[in-house]
């Protein structure tokens, strides 16, 4: 991340019964996240958020982002760049 100027000084969390009403949007890296963020809102009132996989907005169609945390720096690698192009192309897309 430090290559990309990416910076690296947050504190990752759980997910709260919050999240579901403050977010519009909740994008998961592979189908494990998804089916527990989807069962998770179903126990929340007034649930907004829209649960997605982030890779279903690759362009170049890898619907899953592989978790690089027992990979190489290749492996780190290829997951950023497939979480730009997601990210790129979610942002790009009318909401």
């Amino acid at each position: 991340m430090k290559k990309h100027g990416v910076p690296m000084n947050h504190v990752a969390r759980q997910v709260t019964k919050e999240d579901f009403v403050t977010f519009d949007y909740m994008l998961c890296m592979d189908e494990s996240n998804l089916r527990d963020l989807t069962r998770k809102s179903h126990q929340v009132n007034n649930s907004k958020a829209k649960i997605e996989l982030l890779g279903s907005y690759d362009p170049q169609k890898q619907l899953i982002i592989e978790d690089p945390y027992y990979g190489n720096e290749s492996d780190f690698e290829t997951v950023y760049q497939q979480c730009l192009r997601c990210c790129r192309a979610f942002l790009e897309k009318a909401h």
